[in-house]
């Protein structure tokens, strides 16, 4: 018999452990303790394969890199028109006007005298670096990690592996550098372009680095040039400081001149981008050690900067890691804002020094209903731009047909801040293809046909739930330059409805027609056969998207057009775009900066990608737009610029490069824990500015995570009602037996 009560005792201890190792099974995705931390988790759409503030270019690569480096400038993180505010320097310069004869001149005069323009940077002083053994120097002051070996390294995976770490002072020389890179042809920057019109002997610099490379790399290969050399692992190395370089001059430890060859007043706004980041000599002498490349442990994946963190983790395919850098100099959260700031909290930190997280977890998570489910599980503490298929979950319209938040993320204290924002999706066409590029009467139509079937205002309703304004030109709303209402209608594509007060596209006939005067009437060309056009992308089997690809088969089969997809991976489609191997491409731009110039210079020749590796990624060349263009860009905002950019918007109107799409609304929501969460449409360095309250997500984590127990202790009775009955019987029968 006690044989038998041990068995009923041990089944009984049994399923009372199964039980309470059920209950206590967590689905949080994080490591243990970390969500107790001040720690920032958001995600990324992408994987980050440019980390190189001279190359990176995409959106989700800054949203890392510009809380590690630190321009000049930053925009204002409340005010709204955005505004250009000092970061590392000490105020915004004011230029200086010169005439070709070295004359100084009226801030007044005339564009057409001005020869030079001249911008002196003073910067901070005391201003350190991110702790880094590329600045680790011996007893005698030489560097301690220089000519390694592979069994020097064999222990180290990262930089923040080696035992011995230092800093050092920002300095003018920091900044220079990281502009004389610009040109350097193994960087392959893509602002070069813009930039080489603008900095005085950019140009001239870029054609000196190409010589002198060019004759190093002879030598390396010898006279016959039969010789081999790997630069990829051993770069060929190059004084970058050495040749004359008249755009940029340090005049002393923390102050340089930024010098123009004309009045260029956007440089402001580039000075406060990523390309304008410092970068030290020391890093660059660290990276290029072949032992280090072959390790992977170059510049491209883990940058040095002065900014409020640094690199702790990198898994591009997986999370990234930033951690708060302890040598980061005073920075304060702003102190005035917009009306509604205050009252929404935005100003509750107003003079505190930031930042006020210690790290910043950013997950790669391309999935938009996996990423959806998380942030409600409380996991990510921000979501942006919700797709349709989690939208009912989020949203619910208000009585004016707005949408807000659901009663449901209203209850949960989860809050929303919204943005009309400077991001226009489109639907592209590469101008040198034979098929859907070239500028004859016919091709326009043929893309203003397209235009048409490709309805954004039915795109708008159905992929993003009514959150789109339809784009009439490359302008957006926000915008100087762009037209509102009946006067900014584009007349080859649209009409002004003025019942809705809304812009909508032509008909469907229309759009026939223009298809039969391009010389394809019922979608068939000359040789009868339909007219067949390739979608080139990267966006594999996302289901978001093959529903949206879907959409555009459907919509241009409406006028007999087939398409046809041509995905590829990142890299690869890349290389398409850069070298002009695509036909149609879904495409887009975020604003840089908030001035009609960076939008108009997508379709300016001088840009082109297959030229330049500019940002005319559909390669658009009209001799017409670009006199305008050169003769805008310099302009300020007024009557005058505004005449211009007219004339180069209805230009661009008829030729029709891109079907113009819709501009995107931002919304981000965030919860209660998540301080300061206001969007910010051009500025990626907003991690300083939001605070985390630890210990209220953890107990919201909890409490929206609780094990569901009642099914457990359902089953757990039911096996008990079996087992231990049946071990009864069984004892009875075997005593009776006995």
């Amino acid at each position: 018999m006690k044989g038998y009560a041990l068995l009923i005792a041990g089944t009984v201890l049994c399923i009372a452990l199964i039980g309470v190792g059920l209950t206590q099974c967590s689905n949080c995705p994080y490591r243990k303790g970390e969500v107790a931390e001040k720690t920032r988790y958001f995600w990324l759409l992408a994987p980050t394969t440019k980390l190189d503030p001279a190359r990176a270019y995409y959106d989700h690569e800054a949203l890392t890199i510009d809380n590690i480096y630190e321009s000049p400038f930053e925009y204002h993180y409340l005010k709204r028109p955005y505004e250009v505010v000092p970061l590392t320097c000490q105020e915004i310069p004011r230029p200086e006007y010169f005439d070709a004869a070295g004359n100084r001149l009226d801030a007044n005069t005339s564009i057409s005298l001005i020869a030079r323009v001249e911008y002196t940077i003073r910067l901070k002083p005391g201003i350190l670096y991110q702790p880094h053994p590329c600045f680790a120097r011996d007893g005698d002051g030489r560097p301690l990690y220089r000519n390694l070996k592979p069994e020097d390294v064999r222990e180290y995976e990262t930089p923040n592996d080696f035992p011995v770490k230092d800093t050092r002072e920002l300095v003018a020389e920091d900044y220079a550098l990281g502009i004389r890179r610009l040109a350097d042809p193994r960087t392959q920057s893509p602002m070069l372009s813009i930039l080489e019109r603008n900095i005085l002997g950019l140009t001239e610099l870029r054609e000196t680095y190409e010589k002198n490379l060019a004759e190093a790399r002879k030598k390396k290969s010898g006279a016959n040039g039969e010789g081999e050399w790997n630069e990829t692992q051993a770069p060929i190395p190059m004084d970058l400081m050495a040749p004359e370089f008249p755009g940029i001059q340090v005049l002393d430890r923390h102050t340089f001149k930024v010098v123009l060859k004309r009045r260029y007043p956007q440089i402001l706004y580039w000075m406060a981008m990523h390309s304008f980041s410092p970068i030290p000599q020391e890093a660059l002498d660290f990276y290029d050690q072949p032992t280090l490349i072959a390790k992977q442990i170059v510049l491209n994946r883990w940058p040095v900067g002065t900014g409020p963190f640094y690199m702790e983790e990198y898994d591009p395919n997986h999370r990234i890691v930033l951690k708060r850098n302890p040598n980061y100099h005073p920075d304060f959260y702003p102190t005035e804002g917009m009306p509604g700031d205050r009252e929404a909290g935005f100003l509750d930190d107003a003079g505190q020094r930031m930042p006020f997280v210690d790290r910043a977890v950013f997950y790669i998570e391309q999935e938009a209903v996996p990423r959806w489910n998380k942030f409600r599980q409380g996991y990510f503490d921000e979501e942006e731009n919700c797709t349709s298929d989690v939208f009912e979950q989020a949203m619910a319209m208000s009585a004016r047909g707005e949408a807000d938040l659901s009663p449901e993320m209203r209850e949960r204290g989860d809050q929303i801040n919204t943005s009309a924002g400077m991001w226009i999706r489109n639907f592209a066409f590469n101008l040198l293809d034979e098929v859907v590029g070239g500028y004859t009467e016919e091709k326009c139509k043929l893309r203003q046909a397209i235009s048409i079937a490709l309805d954004s205002n039915e795109y708008i309703d159905i992929f993003e739930n009514g959150r789109g304004v339809l784009a009439q030109s490359i302008l957006p709303p926000s915008v100087f330059g762009a037209e509102a209402g009946e006067a900014g209608t584009n007349p080859f594509v649209n009409a002004w409805d003025p019942v809705r007060q809304r812009h909508v596209h032509k008909s469907i006939e229309e759009a026939k027609r223009l298809l039969a005067e391009a010389g394809y009437p019922g979608g068939r060309g000359p040789d009868g056969k339909p007219l067949t056009i390739y979608l080139d992308h990267q966006m594999g089997n996302n289901p978001s998207f093959v529903a949206q690809n879907e959409w555009f088969r459907r919509r241009l089969d409406k006028i007999g057009i087939n398409m046809v997809e041509r995905p590829t991976d990142l890299s690869r489609f890349r290389q398409k775009v850069d070298t002009g191997n695509w036909q149609c491409q879904r495409s887009g731009w975020i604003a840089d900066y908030p001035d009609p110039e960076n939008f108009l210079a997508l379709l300016y020749s001088k840009n082109m990608k297959v030229k330049t590796l500019g940002e005319n990624v559909v390669n658009y060349e009209n001799p017409e737009y670009d006199r305008l263009f050169e003769q805008m860009e310099g302009m300020e905002n007024g009557p005058e610029r505004q005449a211009i950019i007219d004339r180069m918007i209805r230009i661009t109107q008829h030729d029709a490069p891109w079907v113009w799409g819709y501009f995107q609304v931002n919304y981000l929501m965030s919860h209660t824990w998540l301080k300061n969460a206001k969007y910010h449409d051009v500025g990626k360095g907003v991690v300083k500015f939001r605070r985390v309250d630890a210990e209220e997500r953890l107990r919201l984590q909890r409490e929206w995570n609780r094990p569901v127990v009642w099914p457990v202790v359902t089953v757990l009775s039911a096996v008990a009602a079996v087992v231990l009955p049946g071990i009864v019987i069984y004892d009875r029968r075997r005593k009776r037996g006995g």
